[in-house]
């Protein structure tokens, strides 16, 4: 069974704003592109079935482009509602849909394909990130569950809300999807500052 797949990006003038002491806007955005094209590749490379990009970046109609992947509008809504509202632009529904985070740089096709295959079905996955967030939700069938990316410890809000709909779930822990990048420390660990600028150094040097 095929799998959509939606990876949501915020606009880029407003990436990765918890590094906004360490790196200078331009290689937040630097930052934040590198990541979303390693993440794209992966994606394609997994071959799950097809991708697409939910955003209301103005740039996005020339970045889909030559990233390959099909365009969806967020509709300019919150991250979860703008998800929603990507799904629902689809024509048919799809059976499954992964939202896959952006900034997720060291995620291999090999560990979404993992992901995938641990799945239930019916039912939700959960990839846990290391502060216990969520960096992919991937619900059977698709409108079972509307994902809840951003609260505090989400993948528990996750099993919880999949609980409560009576949905089988499993949280799994799989080390590509669980560094997301969001803090300085973040970066460092996943070896993403020598992208963001010429030099490879930001504010802090690193």
């Amino acid at each position: 069974m095929a799998v959509q797949t939606i990876i949501g990006l915020k606009r880029l003038d407003i990436a990765k704003q918890r590094l906004t002491s360490h790196l200078r806007p331009i290689d937040r955005r630097r930052l934040m592109l590198s990541m979303l094209e390693a993440v794209v590749a992966v994606a394609q490379s997994a071959d799950l079935g097809p991708v697409a990009l939910a955003t209301s970046e103005p740039t996005a109609p020339g970045l889909a482009h030559k990233l390959g992947v099909a365009l969806l509008s967020d509709g300019d809504l919150p991250w979860n509602d703008g998800l929603g509202h990507a799904l629902a632009s689809l024509t048919p529904r799809p059976a499954r849909v992964l939202y896959l985070a952006a900034d997720i740089p060291l995620v291999t096709a090999a560990e979404l394909l993992a992901f995938v295959a641990a799945a239930p079905t019916p039912g939700v996955a959960i990839a846990r990130a290391r502060d216990a967030g969520t960096n992919a939700l991937l619900v059977t069938p698709s409108d079972a569950m509307r994902p809840m990316f951003g609260s505090p410890r989400s993948s528990e809000v996750h099993a919880a809300a999949a609980g409560a709909a009576n949905l089988p779930f499993r949280v799994l822990d799989i080390a590509g999807l669980a560094l997301d990048v969001d803090t300085i420390e973040d970066a460092r660990d996943a070896g993403v500052l020598l992208a963001v600028s010429g030099t490879g150094r930001g504010r802090d040097g690193g």
